[in-house]
């Protein structure tokens, strides 16, 4: 069974890598993470974009204006196949 992790990201360079590595050191395996960043300013797209390099689980969707964090998780919501 596939698992889909979804988080909405707002100006959040400061906790974006922790809550990713936090998700990359689970034992379960088959999972998917969305990322939906909500027209954030600073930098948090740049490092979830160096994670996707590495790992092919993690989907980054870029919002082209902020909409909040729960329409944000309802746009994961459209592409999640977990």
């Amino acid at each position: 069974m596939k698992i889909s992790i979804i988080t909405p990201s707002y100006n959040s360079s400061r906790f974006i890598s922790q809550t990713i590595e936090s998700v990359l050191n689970q034992t379960y395996k088959n999972w998917e993470m969305i990322i939906v960043d909500d027209k954030s300013l600073d930098n948090s797209n740049t490092i979830v974009e160096e994670y996707i390099k590495k790992d092919n689980r993690i989907k980054l969707i870029k919002l082209n204006k902020n909409i909040g964090a729960a329409m944000a998780r309802n746009k994961a919501l459209e592409i999640a196949q977990g």
